[in-house]
């Protein structure tokens, strides 16, 4: 039994091997060996191994074998899905064990995913000063740092010794692992600066915090969004940061951990609108939910593949006299629209980071109608040159020369002004930009393409 276990925990058997020993143990109701299994895993691998498991019961099963105080630190890096299936299993007494020693941030997140029920009992079992804070949280709009701030930080006065940080650093320690620096008030509890662990701890025990503190400290506004969040974060180069009121009182802090979650959050959120999807849009979420979430920018699609063949239409005469432009027209909608694409997500990825705002959009579309210009230029002269080879048709190969050259143009053009209008409107530019784009690269790379080889069908 112990060398199959610590084979398991050295992740010598494929992945699939494991979730599949792990099931059969379930099955056969083998605690002793799930519960060496499960002894030194860290909580990350045990949400891991509980969403792989093929069969919501058994993961469940897995979960109540666990010790409380790891079922709170599993529990928070389960995905939503999951989460809400494990909420409905577990019974009231269940939760507030769990919960007991959870962290402030951590409960929040919790409370705010289970049942109004559930989420009164638990409130109504902890400490009542904690039952306070956590409800004052419950009030902050969701995805904004009062959200996402811990209520549990080291703070001392001004005023006060460095022997009195030590005794607030000890006795917020007993609960809180993550502390990296002590953050320093005034008597009026706004925040003016911090002392770093080290500089505490060398100093004398009759020292004024004031003498050690630094007093060059940026701080986090309760309601600032999460995304600006992110972004502080990295601007300053962070690990904790404190939220605090419109009057600089402390309320919180940040850690950077937490910012991790919410730059892989943000950066998935952005990926799916770009493709049109649903940002709730999981792996696990139910078909027929994730076709009718798919299905209106299915139809937009359609309906701008509509307009671009209406084009095509108009110039049916064009291509019954030359029909060798059924097979060309295709190459230049189509680097149009990738053109298009590239343009999109260099302008929405600088967007996002906060290095491209509203004042520049003049700097941002005329750098990538040069690019299309130079795109546009080498890409023709290379395809014009393909279709002489092959064609032996000088005209031909100018006018799709020159139709590329348009069309990339065009391409840099809407690919940088569609996202920066969407954000001047006041609407996500990560929504539904390319299928904007990629219409307008269509439509012009047909009409450019068939209108000008209208021109010259004669010598085609």
């Amino acid at each position: 039994m112990e060398e199959n276990t610590e084979t398991l925990q050295e992740s010598d058997l494929e992945a699939h091997e494991i979730i599949d020993t792990i099931n059969t143990w379930i099955e056969s109701s083998n605690d002793e060996k799930l519960l060496e299994y499960l002894q030194d895993l860290h909580p990350a691998d045990v949400a891991e191994t509980m969403t792989a498991l093929d069969k919501e019961d058994n993961a469940i099963y897995l979960f109540r074998l666990c010790e409380p105080l790891k079922q709170g630190q599993i529990i928070v890096e389960l995905n939503e899905d999951i989460l809400a299936e494990l909420i409905e299993s577990l019974n009231l007494k269940e939760i507030s064990l769990l919960s007991t020693d959870m962290e402030s941030d951590d409960l929040t997140y919790l409370l705010s995913e289970i049942p109004q029920e559930k989420a009164e009992h638990i409130l109504n079992s902890i400490d009542s000063e904690e039952s306070s804070k956590i409800r004052s949280q419950l009030q902050y709009e969701e995805n904004t740092a009062g959200r996402l701030m811990s209520t549990e930080f080291v703070v001392v006065r001004e005023n006060e010794s460095v022997r009195k940080g030590i005794y607030n650093l000890r006795k917020i320690s007993k609960r809180d692992h993550k502390v990296y620096i002590m953050y320093v008030v005034n008597t009026q509890d706004v925040v003016t600066g911090y002392v770093s662990l080290k500089d505490l701890f060398f100093a004398k025990d009759k020292t004024k915090i004031h003498e050690i503190m630094n007093s060059e400290i940026k701080t986090v506004q309760y309601d600032m969004d999460q995304e600006e969040v992110a972004r502080f974060f990295q601007k300053y180069d962070y690990i904790s940061a404190a939220v605090v009121d419109e009057n600089g009182v402390m309320l919180g802090r940040i850690t950077v951990d937490d910012v991790l979650d919410i730059v892989e959050e943000e950066a998935s959120e952005d990926i799916l609108r770009m493709a049109g999807l649903s940002e709730d849009e999981k792996f696990y979420t139910p078909i027929f939910e994730t076709v009718k979430s798919r299905i209106p920018w299915l139809h937009i699609n359609l309906i701008t593949a509509v307009l671009a063949s209406s084009v095509v239409t108009f110039f049916e005469s064009t291509i019954d006299r030359a029909v060798v432009l059924a097979s060309l027209m295709p190459i230049v909608a189509g680097m149009g629209g990738n053109a298009g694409t590239q343009a999109i997500t260099i302008v929405v990825r600088n967007i996002a980071i906060g290095e491209l705002s509203e004042r520049q959009w003049k700097q941002a579309i005329s750098r990538e109608l040069i690019i299309g210009l130079l795109n546009g230029v080498i890409l023709g002269c290379v395809t014009a040159a393909f279709v002489f080879i092959f064609k032996q048709k000088l005209v031909l190969s100018l006018v799709i020369g020159s139709a590329m050259l348009i069309n990339l143009i065009v391409a840099g053009l809407v690919g940088s002004g569609i996202p920066l209008l969407l954000k001047y409107l006041g609407i996500d530019p990560a929504i539904a930009s390319s299928i904007f784009v990629t219409t307008f690269t269509d439509i012009f790379g047909f009409f450019c393409f068939l209108g000008l080889a209208s021109l010259f069908v004669e010598y085609l």
